[in-house]
């Protein structure tokens, strides 16, 4: 072997040593204080619940003539004046990562920006054959209701004390927005599909 590669191998072998003299010297030794595990704090308590929202449209004012199963109980967030809208919420626990049911929560409530308020029921939809649970409550749009966008919210309260509340996202093309006319219409091309106006 070259002197320049015994060197480099006892240069490696020192670093070796010092590294390890290094840490024993900075706690690394087997004190009986440094060997036992150092105590953890648990994480707190998620506090506020979680909420899960959507809006579709209801079939109320549907006419006979438009296809209700097709345009009532499908997301939405433009609604017609006179038309119905329904939310439907999953409200879920933090501490488990469960849905809520109406065991556990209070109220679960939509809040209009005109001080209406509606609050939810539980129960298994559709109704006529459940394939899911949520909490859900529609409301009529009347006649009258300005047409723009409403800034609703969901709260959610919890039979220990705990709340959670979902408010929109500030896209307009996401939000719940009454309009003077029913946005979908048969297409033109397909009668078999639904077209936005």
């Amino acid at each position: 072997m070259s002197s320049k590669v015994i060197q480099r191998v006892a240069a490696g072998l020192l670093v070796v040593v010092a590294g390890g003299a290094l840490v024993i010297a900075c706690g690394g030794g087997n004190d009986k204080e440094d060997s036992q595990p150092a105590a953890t704090q648990a994480p707190a308590a998620a506090a506020n619940l979680i909420l899960q929202v959507d809006t579709v449209r209801g079939p109320t004012n549907i006419p006979a003539g438009d296809d209700r199963t097709r345009k009532s109980c499908v997301q939405a967030s433009k609604i017609p004046v006179g038309g119905q809208v329904v939310w439907r919420v999953r409200v879920i626990d933090p501490r488990t990562g469960q849905g809520m049911d109406d065991k556990t929560l209070d109220t679960v409530t939509v809040v209009l920006p005109d001080g209406q308020n509606f609050v939810m029921k539980y129960g298994g939809h559709p109704s006529s054959a459940p394939v899911d649970f949520f909490w859900a409550v529609s409301w009529n749009v009347p006649a009258a209701y300005p047409t723009g966008t409403v800034d609703y919210k969901v709260v959610a309260k919890d039979k220990e004390g705990r709340a959670g509340d979902w408010t929109q996202f500030k896209v307009a093309a996401a939000t719940l927005t009454i309009v003077a006319t029913d946005p979908w219409v048969m297409s033109e091309v397909d009668n078999d599909t639904f077209a936005l106006r």
